[in-house]
C-alpha cells in the first residue's frame, strides 16, 4: 500500500532524543496490560518479541505514510505531521508501534531526489530527509512506540522511485540498508522491514506481465538467483524482472536484490535489531516463507504478512493453514491490513464487514501482531476517488478514529490495553464456501470509453465490479493533490458455469488518462454474493490498453 493524496509539509518538527519510557505491551495468549517502566528495546526470543524487561510483546499499531512520496513529489520530507504530537496521538490508542514507509532515492540522495518542484519553504536534501526520519523515530520512541522502518518505494538505475516495484534492486537497495542500518544501529527500539510488498509481476494474482523471463519465484525472492536453465550442475543465474513507472508502464528490466542480500547488508553494519521479511503476492503469500526465509546469523527475523480483503489469504481457513504454522516458529507481524470501506459513498458494496475484528481476534489468539493502514486524514474528494479502497484511520490528526477501519482498530486496542475483554472470543469464519471465479478477461472497447469484462463463476451469484487506477494522478493544477482515480462501477448477475460479458462505462477522468497514456494499470474489485456461498471480494490488477484509433475524450 502506500498511495494517497499529499499534504503540505510543516517544518516545525522538534528534535527529540530517545529516552527510557513506559511501553504498551500485549501479552500472548492472555489479556494484555501495560508493563512497568523499562528501557524501550525489542528483540526476538523463539517465536515472539520481548521488550527490555524480557516480557513478551506483539507489535500493534498503525502505518504513517508520506515519507515515501512527499520528497519525490517535491513539497517536503513528510506530510507535516510526523512529530511529537502525532506520536502522542498514536500512543493514546494503546498502540505500541508505527510503521514508517521510506523512499530509496530520497534517503540516498540519488536520481535528483529529494526535489523542490513544489516550492517547499526550504530546499530539500538527502541529509535533511535522513534527519527528518531520525527526528520522527526519536519522537515515537519518546512516546513509548517502536519504529518499523520500511523500504517502500524503490527504482533501478536512473529511474526515480515514484512507485513500489516487484522486488528491491541490486543498484541501490543494499546501499539503502547499509546506510539506514548504520544510522539506527545504536537504537534498540527500531525494527527493519526489509522490503514492503514483494510480488511476481507474471503471477495473475499480482500483475499482468506476460513475459516469463520477468517471473519472480521464491528462489529469486530469497537469493536473487534461480537455477540455470541449461542444468547439468551449472551455477545459478541472476534474476531479472520488469520495472514500472508511476503510470504502471514498463520501463527497464533490472537485476533483483534477493532479501538475503538486504539482511546481509544490515548485519554487516553491526546492527542487531529484528528484521521483517514479507512473502510474495504483496506479502499476502507465506506458503514457502519457512523454506526460503533469509538466513539471519542472529536469529532475529520475523515474517511480515499483509492482509486485505480480496487477496488469496483473506479468510480464517487460510490464516489457520498458512499463517499459524509460521507463527508457531517465528514472530509474524501483519505489516498492513484493512477491510473494504463500505461506508464511502463511491463504494458500490454497502454490506457491513467484520473483517477487521475477525482478523484481530484471530491474531490475538495466535500471537500475531498487526498494524493498520493508514494514519492520515483524507478529504471527501480523495475518499470518493478511492471508493472501497479508501483506507484511512483518522478524522483529524488529534487522533479521532474514522469508521470503519480506524474505529475498529482504536476500540480493539483499547479493549486489550484496558485489561477487560475476558471470556471466550467471538467465533470467526463461516461454513459457506466463497464464490469461485473461474474466468476473468478484460478488453477496452473501440472508442476507449468502455471496458468489457468476461466473467464466469462456479456458483450463481450477484455482484458489483468497480475499479481504480493503481497510481495516484494529479487531476487539478494543485499538484500536491494526487489520488487514485475511480473507474466507476457496474452491477451484474452470473449463472453457475455460464460466461457473461459485463460492460463498465468509464468515467471522464480515466477516459482522459487512457487516451493520453495509452496504457493504464488498474485494480478491479469484484464483490460476489451467492445463495450457497459467502460474500467474496476478489481483486485483479490488470493493464488497460487503449484501442487503435481515436478514443473518446
Amino acid at each position: 500500500m502506500g498511495q494517497g493524496l499529499l499534504r503540505r509539509v510543516g517544518w516545525l518538527v522538534p528534535a527529540l532524543a530517545g529516552v527510557a519510557v513506559a511501553i504498551v505491551v500485549a501479552l500472548l495468549g492472555q489479556t494484555p496490560s501495560r508493563a512497568a517502566s523499562v528501557p524501550l528495546s525489542i528483540a526476538i526470543q523463539g517465536n515472539h518479541f520481548v521488550n527490555g524487561a524480557g516480557q513478551t510483546i506483539r507489535l500493534l499499531g498503525v502505518n504513517h505514510p508520506s515519507s515515501e512520496y512527499a520528497c519525490v513529489d517535491g513539497f517536503g520530507y513528510n506530510d507535516g505531521h510526523q512529530d511529537a504530537a502525532d506520536a502522542a496521538a498514536v500512543a493514546s490508542w494503546d498502540a505500541n508501534a508505527v510503521r514508517v514507509p521510506l523512499n530509496e532515492d530520497c534517503w540516498l540522495g540519488i536520481n535528483g531526489q529529494p526535489n523542490d518542484s513544489e516550492g517547499p519553504p526550504q530546499p530539500l536534501t538527502a541529509a535533511g530527509y535522513q534527519q527528518a526520519v531520525e527526528r520522527y523515530v526519536a519522537a515515537l520512541n519518546a512516546a513509548g512506540l517502536y519504529a518499523i522502518l520500511d523500504l517502500h518505494w524503490t527504482a533501478p538505475g536512473t529511474q526515480t522511485a515514484l512507485e513500489q516495484q516487484p522486488m528491491p534492486d541490486m543498484d541501490h537497495s543494499p546501499a539503502f540498508w547499509t546506510s539506514v542500518a548504520t544510522a539506527f544501529k545504536s537504537n534498540p527500539a527500531v525494527v527493519f522491514d526489509v522490503f514492503n510488498e514483494p510480488y511476481d509481476p507474471t503471477d495473475p494474482r499480482s500483475g499482468s506481465d506476460g513475459n516469463a523471463s520477468d517471473a519472480v519465484n521464491w528462489d529469486c525472492w530469497e537469493s536473487g538467483t534461480k537455477p540455470d536453465p541449461i542444468g547439468g550442475g551449472a551455477p545459478p543465474v541472476p534474476c531479472f524482472t520488469q520495472a514500472y513507472d508511476e503510470n504502471g508502464n514498463p520501463t527497464s528490466r533490472y537485476q533483483v536484490a534477493g532479501l538475503q542480500s538486504l539482511v546481509d547488508a544490515i548485519r554487516n553494519t553491526g546492527a542487531t535489531q529484528p528484521v521483517m521479511t514479507g512473502g510474495l503476492d504483496y506479502a499476502n503469500d507465506l506458503t514457502q516463507w519457512a523454506d526460503h526465509a533469509p538466513n539471519d546469523p542472529l536469529n532475529q527475523e520475523a515474517a511480515s504478512f499483509h492482509n486485505y480483503m480480496g487477496k488469496s489469504c483473506d479468510n480464517v481457513a487460510c490464516w489457520n493453514a498458512q499463517i499459524a504454522p509460521v507463527a508457531a516458529n517465528v514472530p509474524v507481524v501483519t505489516g498492513e491490513f484493512d477491510e473494504d470501506n463500505y461506508l464511502e459513498s463511491q463504494c458500490a458494496n454497502k454490506t457491513p464487514s467484520t473483517f477487521d475484528n475477525d482478523y484481530m481476534t484471530w491474531a490475538d489468539q495466535h500471537g500475531v501482531g498487526y498494524l493498520a493502514w493508514g494514519w492520515w486524514v483524507l478529504s471527501q474528494t480523495e475518499k470518493d476517488n478511492a471508493g472501497c479502497s479508501a483506507f484511512y484511520l483518522l478524522n483529524d490528526y488529534d487522533g479521532t478514529p474514522a469508521a470503519p477501519n480506524g474505529t475498529a482498530l482504536h476500540d480493539h486496542l483499547l479493549s486489550l490495553g484496558g485489561g477487560g475483554g475476558g471470556g471466550t472470543p467471538p467465533p470467526i469464519g463461516t461454513s459457506k464456501p466463497p464464490v469461485k471465479l473461474t474466468e476473468f478477461k478484460a478488453s477496452v472497447i473501440a472508442g476507449g470509453s468502455r471496458v468489457a469484462f468476461t466473467l464466469r463463476a462456479a456458483q450463481s451469484a450477484t455482484g458489483t465490479l468497480a475499479g481504480q487506477t493503481v497510481t495516484r494522478y494529479a487531476q487539478t493544477a494543485a499538484k500536491t493533490k494526487r489520488h487514485k482515480v475511480s473507474l466507476g462501477s457496474v452491477h451484474f448477475s452470473l449463472k453457475a458455469g455460464k460466461a457473461k460479458t459485463v460492460v463498465l462505462k468509464l468515467s471522464k477522468a480515466p477516459r482522459k488518462l487512457l487516451a493520453a497514456r495509452h496504457r493504464l494499470k488498474v485494480q478491479i474489485t469484484l464483490t460476489l454474493t451467492g445463495a450457497t456461498a459467502r460474500r467474496t471480494v476478489i481483486r485483479r490488477t490488470i493493464t488497460l490498453k487503449a484501442p487503435r484509433g481515436r478514443a473518446h475524450r
